[in-house]
């Protein structure tokens, strides 16, 4: 029963989003967050930092949010209480929800050489700002200076409620591959579920996947199937609530032995 309330109550919140814009959610820094942010180093050149939990109305929750530090630049992906963060060279968002999307955070972050990399439906968020951006599409590549981005296909299979897809695939969300001058190479997968245009996606050193279900994003066993396909050597699970410990394990349990399995939190 407490779990199909659960499920009932994020439904409502994804509809409100939908059909009412974000002003129905509110995103707001989880008193269940870790008191320090927490790192990845992946080689000398490149490292990988969460703030950790958010809360989502009454859920806690760890986001698709994540600071990467290479040489000289400072990366965000879908920067949402990011508090005491270094100010940013790069802004990726996946798309325009408010668990993804902060005009608060990006504030307190941006400067003004940020420029920005996102979608159609996150460039309408952040036009007449004033802030450099680039729009992309799933399929396009850009040219940064000393990153490359390809933009990857992020969207639902699967409705959430009746006929109403969390994440439309006409919506033209993307996720990312960042790859470096070192050749090291990040996909961030944004708020998907397990699609075909992943079959492409090959010589991934870091993959951040969601693993919380629900109709919303791929499940752990879809996860754990995407990375054992993909192959990286280290996968970051994200996008899931944190008293839902069991999602965590069975993703872990799942991956092949030979990729590690990063928890930060």
């Amino acid at each position: 029963m407490k779990t199909r309330k659960a499920n009932l109550s994020k439904a409502i919140i994804i509809i409100l989003v939908l059909l009412q814009g974000c002003t129905m959610v509110t995103v707001t820094v989880s008193d269940q967050r870790n008191s320090d942010p927490q790192s990845v180093e992946l080689d000398k050149d490149v490292k990988i930092t969460t703030w950790g939990a958010i809360k989502v109305n009454k859920s806690h929750f760890f986001p698709s949010s994540f600071q990467i530090k290479s040489a000289d630049k400072v990366i965000y992906i879908d920067p949402v209480e990011t508090t005491g963060g270094d100010k940013a060279d790069y802004i990726f968002i996946t798309h325009a929800h408010p668990d993804h999307l902060s005009l608060k955070t990006i504030e307190q972050i941006v400067k003004p050489e940020t420029v920005f990399i996102c979608p159609q439906s996150v460039f309408k968020k952040l036009s007449g700002k004033n802030y450099e951006i680039v729009k992309i599409k799933p399929g396009e590549v850009v040219e940064l200076d000393k990153v490359r981005c390809e933009a990857i296909s992020e969207y639902n299979t699967r409705n959430v409620f009746l006929w109403i897809k969390a994440h439309p695939r006409s919506k033209q969300h993307t996720g990312f591959i960042l790859t470096f001058n070192n050749n090291m190479r990040i996909y961030h997968a944004g708020d998907t579920d397990y699609i075909p245009e992943m079959k492409s996606i090959k010589n991934i050193n870091v993959a951040m996947v969601p693993i919380g279900g629900d109709n919303l994003t791929m499940n752990a066993e879809e996860a754990a199937n995407l990375i054992n396909e993909i192959g990286p050597d280290i996968a970051i699970p994200m996008h899931y609530e944190l008293m839902d410990s069991n999602r965590l394990k069975d993703f872990k349990s799942m991956v092949d032995k030979n990729i590690e399995v990063k928890v930060l939190e």
